[in-house]
């Protein structure tokens, strides 16, 4: 492939990977990722009333000392990326995540201490220190099977997340390791949403995690493309976005995929490949 395409198609999907990896909204302490996830079992996430003393208003201390920190978490909520970024990390680093390793409760710990370090992985991603997000991301495994928990679609997010740290720091084979974890996760945990008793389980909630598999899929090919697998790279991003279009993805995720069809297509000089993306639109079935 001439030097000039392979430079302008990572140019243009550096463009595109940035366009997703960043978080327009802070999440909510009280959800999962996506947030039509949010009906979920979340006794994993509290502390049962039976297992502390019950106080005023029937809450029990971890709700209260959950309460607190959470009362600081709320200004993450009118902030956005990235340019919020300095006020959101202050936040993260001078109240959070110091409350947070002060907590005496192990949920609302890891809790916290994810959520902060995530918004600030996040930021990281937004301002082009891609190692440093990389290290932050990694460091959420400290938290994750405490907080959300490994059954949470969370889990495999975040090896996403790596995985697209690493390409932009054109790491292509450690990229592929991470995505390729991230995808099979997405696989079990479909599977196990396909035999859930709850509708919202077999519906919703499968379409979200198809949704996202689709997006690691897409950076999935961004990174075969760039390790010299063009026909595996394409064929990978023709069935993201067919399970972006099946999962009913919003407009702007399949576009992403779009871009990334047509950059790609673009790049190898394949003028069918091309005028197929060219033709496709996100409403397209």
């Amino acid at each position: 492939m001439p030097g000039s395409r392979n430079r302008r198609f990572l140019m243009l999907l550096a463009i595109t990977l940035a366009g997703l990896t960043t978080r327009a909204l802070p999440q909510n302490p009280e959800q999962s990722s996506p947030p039509a996830e949010a009906e979920k079992d979340s006794s994993r996430k509290r502390v049962k009333a039976k297992d502390s003393i019950v106080v005023g208003a029937h809450l029990t201390p971890e709700e209260i000392e959950d309460g607190k920190i959470n009362d600081a978490y709320q200004p993450l909520y009118h902030l956005t990326q990235p340019n919020d970024c300095p006020q959101i990390v202050k936040l993260c680093e001078t109240q959070i995540i110091p409350m947070a390793e002060k907590s005496k409760f192990e949920v609302t710990r890891n809790k916290y201490l994810f959520l902060a370090n995530r918004e600030m992985a996040s930021c990281e991603m937004a301002s082009g220190a891609y190692e440093e997000a990389e290290r932050r991301y990694q460091k959420l495994f400290d938290y994750i099977e405490i907080w959300p928990g490994k059954d949470d679609s969370d889990y495999p997010l975040n090896y996403r997340a790596i995985g697209s740290a690493r390409i932009m720091q054109q790491k292509w084979k450690e990229a592929e390791k991470s995505l390729e974890m991230s995808i099979a996760i997405f696989d079990q945990q479909i599977d196990g949403a396909a035999h859930a008793d709850s509708e919202f389980m077999r519906h919703e909630h499968s379409k979200n995690l198809k949704m996202s598999q689709a997006q690691a899929r897409n950076y999935l090919a961004i990174a075969c493309f760039r390790d010299d697998r063009q026909a595996e790279a394409m064929g990978m991003l023709e069935k993201a976005y067919q399970e972006a279009i099946d999962s009913s993805a919003t407009p702007q995720m399949i576009q992403k995929i779009i871009d990334s069809g047509r950059a790609a297509s673009a790049a190898l000089g394949d003028t069918t490949e091309k005028a197929k993306w060219d033709a496709r639109t996100p409403s397209s079935k």
